[in-house]
């Protein structure tokens, strides 16, 4: 079994996960994503051997590397090295090449890529259709002699979907990262304050009515439960206070039904512009 590292700005983990690697493959490999002579020194002292890529760090052309320097392999199982993996798991990956996949392609959660396009929605799962190559961070890749082979050979904006049926494939996507959990927080608050700001300038009227009526209603029903709670003969003032609470109360509701009426007869409205449009 092969083992292949890729590699950007890591020299001072190389050492230990070549030297860690030795231990479960028969030839530790570290692509370097362009010149790098430290890590190449550090590598070759572990062990291992370096070789440089120039080309993106995109699954096929990193198969194109590996076949034209070192060839195919009976398995190989490729890791992308950055501040996210953690030596610990590298007896997990290697236990992968088990399954007998021809193709096992872990990609990044897409809340930690750094490609410039992530098509995917929050909570979509993924399908060997859901990336393209070129859209992907590459976590973990395990592949057999004939599954180098074949990725090699494809295009970089062609996705897993389109390699032969005859091949076992197996595509995941990893959970995201802390880093990644608080991009998407960030995102997700974003969005909102957006939305938020898109109801005040458009004077919607789940904001002009729906707040005051809820506000109304609460009120209502506290003062409604207040004088309910007062022992005793009732005077005028209590009956006062009782009806201002029923008309407050009634005036919430109504707010509430007239900002869901408006709500539901302004979506007829786009649904109606639309269809004419």
């Amino acid at each position: 079994m092969r083992l292949v590292f890729v590699a950007r700005g890591q020299s001072l983990r190389l050492g230990s996960a070549v030297t860690r690697g030795m231990d479960f493959a028969d030839e530790v490999i570290v692509i370097g994503l362009g010149e790098d002579a430290e890590a190449r020194s550090l590598v070759e002292e572990a062990g291992g051997t370096y070789i440089v890529h120039d080309q993106e760090s995109h699954a096929p052309l990193l198969a194109g590397t590996l076949l034209d320097t070192v060839g195919e392999g009976d398995q190989t199982v490729a890791i992308g090295l950055d501040e996210h993996w953690k030596l610990r798991n590298l007896p997990h990956h290697v236990a992968i090449t088990r399954a007998g996949h021809d193709i096992y392609i872990a990609f990044k959660h897409r809340s930690d890529s750094e490609k410039a396009d992530v098509p995917l929605t929050e909570g979509e799962p993924v399908t060997e259709g859901s990336y393209i190559y070129s859209q992907a961070d590459i976590s973990v890749m395990c592949m057999t002699g004939k599954g180098l082979r074949v990725l090699a050979d494809c295009d970089v904006n062609t996705s897993p979907a389109d390699l032969p049926e005859e091949l076992d494939v197996r595509i995941i996507e990893l959970d995201a990262t802390p880093l990644g959990r608080q991009r998407e927080s960030l995102t997700s608050a974003s969005r909102f304050a957006q939305f938020f700001y898109w109801m005040l300038e458009s004077k919607h009227p789940l904001l002009l009515f729906g707040i005051p009526g809820i506000t109304f209603f609460v009120l209502g029903f506290k003062m409604a439960k207040a004088v309910m709670d007062i022992g005793g003969p009732h005077d005028t003032v209590s009956l006062g206070v009782a009806l201002a609470a029923f008309a407050v109360t009634l005036v919430g509701v109504l707010s509430l039904v007239a900002s869901l009426l408006l709500y539901g007869i302004g979506k007829q409205i786009d649904k109606i512009q639309v269809e004419q449009g």
